[in-house]
């Protein structure tokens, strides 16, 4: 069983974040761990307090997290996205980490999806591996590039039905890579209309 590790600066608009939040509560049955700057209503939350909104105080709070957790393998999930049932079904058979790589991303203010190669923000890993591999990134005076895997650590794993990752202007950046070309439409969320109306 994976545990789901929810970490947040809350820094998204207060409507949208519960928005993610009660999707995650409707796609899954595993249990919750948050880490959060403001208390919230998931599953078992750890306030940990005002923090710099940086990649390394996300890696910090992804950490407590894990260790928080029981679990051999724990799964990420962020403030920002959106997860199908998909993505809480895969079971791992190594130690290594896994990405997640039906993955599309939404820009604030653009009218299509474009499609990620992978995110931090859907994958999954043994838990003490992951803790292993933060510890040793985070005893980098910076963070940069945010990667906590390099590539021999990664594998990959996909559902029928996308992650979306919302770049709303209320995170940490709002540029991202993403592979050119783009769609109107994606399986399970519907049009970019549609995720407007529901989420935004």
């Amino acid at each position: 069983m994976n545990t789901v590790i929810y970490y947040t600066a809350n820094q998204e608009k207060p409507e949208f974040e519960a928005k993610i939040i009660e999707n995650i509560k409707k796609q899954t049955n595993l249990p919750i761990i948050s880490v959060s700057q403001k208390p919230i209503n998931m599953g078992k939350n750890i306030c940990v307090g005002d923090m710099p909104v940086s990649y390394r105080s996300s890696f910090k709070q992804l950490l407590i997290g894990l260790k928080a957790a029981k679990t051999e393998y724990c799964i990420a999930t962020e403030s920002d996205t959106l997860y199908p049932p998909d993505y809480f079904t895969y079971i791992p058979t190594t130690k290594n980490a896994y990405r997640y790589t039906n993955l599309y991303v939404y820009f604030d203010g653009y009218n299509a999806f474009w499609r990620k190669r992978y995110v931090e923000a859907a994958q999954m890993c043994h838990r003490k591996t992951w803790i292993k591999n933060i510890e040793r990134v985070l005893k980098a005076k910076t963070v940069n590039p945010p990667y906590i895997f390099t590539t021999k650590d990664k594998y990959f794993w996909a559902g029928e039905n996308p992650v979306l990752t919302m770049k709303t202007r209320q995170g940490i950046g709002f540029k991202t890579g993403f592979i050119q070309g783009s769609v109107k439409k994606i399986p399970f969320w519907g049009t970019v209309k549609e995720v407007k109306e529901k989420y935004l």
